[in-house]
């Protein structure tokens, strides 16, 4: 029996969260003993993304790493990658003010390993960036941004459904309300970029750059949002700049669309018409089959939505970021 990609995917996602929240547990004793933080935080990484991400793969039989978004884009794209970073960093700063003055929040966490952060016999920045900054953003892209959203694309629910609710389940990954708004931010902008350079490489990459801001930069804009005589102009300068770099990242969103649509780049897989085993055909569908399949896709919107929102393991996984953010484990 063949279950659908709204059941299995969070089904994927209940397995993560899970061994992150068991992982918790495992702060102290490994602190306890002394060693290395920077590889445990490491193994940590490698035990909750890389090992399920395997399984899922060999699970979904040969050819399977074929199918997923994991190629080079090319260096005309390069712009809208930069600018997202920069749109998810000044977006943050801005989702930040509302919590510190209007939340009336003072600590943040965007990671639960960023508490051995301080734990660390040697705080240098290589050994620092690469666990706590790249090693998240290829697990999490790895995960979200390649499998996930691979996942629900083949499964006919359309980018707009695809990218929000793979946005949602990076969101709950670390059951912290204060965290939610800037993943689920990040989960959009990442998934937009995914999309347009059709490359995941891409959405690594500012996942990369912004994961280096959290780690080095942000406690210091923090320091200087709690100071009541910065508020009005770091208000003001700081959505200025997240304005224009999103109208500058929508251009290059539109752009980077445009010359893949002028240049004939082949229509991802989950995009063809499928034939009658299921396989994929070599060659593009007829004018006449593309107008029967767009009209199929509208018609079959709101089915494909309630389907992906109203899965029930999707249900549990919400079910477990309402618990966990309520405190009840």
């Amino acid at each position: 029996m063949k279950f659908k990609e709204s059941f299995t995917t969070p089904i994927f996602a209940i397995i993560i969260y899970l061994m992150m929240f068991a992982s918790k547990f495992l702060k102290e004793p490994l602190i306890r003993a002394g060693g290395n933080s920077y590889l445990s935080v490491i193994i940590l990484q490698l035990m909750i993304f890389f090992v399920p991400a395997v399984f899922f793969c060999r699970l979904k039989g040969v050819g399977y790493a074929s199918r997923l978004n994991i190629r080079l884009f090319s260096p005309t794209k390069a712009g809208a990658v930069i600018t997202a970073a920069l749109v998810l960093t000044f977006g943050s700063i801005l989702i930040r003010f509302i919590q510190i003055y209007l939340l009336d929040m003072t600590s943040f966490s965007y990671s639960p390993f960023e508490s051995f952060i301080g734990e660390a016999s040697d705080n240098s920045f290589i050994f620092t960036a690469t666990t706590f900054a790249i090693m998240p953003a290829l697990s999490e892209e790895l995960i979200f941004r390649t499998i996930m959203l691979t996942e629900y694309n083949e499964g006919g629910y359309g980018a707009i459904n695809a990218t929000i609710i793979t946005s949602l389940l990076s969101a709950f990954l670390f059951f912290t309300p204060e965290a939610f708004p800037i993943r689920f931010l990040s989960g959009i902008i990442l998934a937009a970029v995914t999309y347009a350079t059709g490359s995941s490489i891409s959405a690594l990459i500012s996942h990369l750059i912004f994961n280096i801001y959290v780690v080095f930069g942000e406690k210091y804009i923090i320091r200087a949002m709690t100071d009541p005589s910065n508020k009005i102009i770091g208000v003001f300068t700081f959505s200025m700049l997240f304005l224009i770099l999103t109208i500058i990242l929508l251009g290059e969103l539109e752009h980077c669309f445009r010359k893949s649509g002028i240049s004939g780049a082949p229509s991802p897989s989950y995009l063809l018409k499928k034939t009658e085993d299921g396989s994929t055909p070599d060659v593009s569908a007829t004018e006449a089959e593309e107008n029967e399949v767009v009209k199929k896709a509208l018609s079959d919107r709101s089915k494909a939505t309630i389907e992906a929102f109203f899965s029930p393991t999707f249900l549990i996984c919400l079910m477990m970021y309402l618990i966990a953010m309520f405190g009840f484990i």
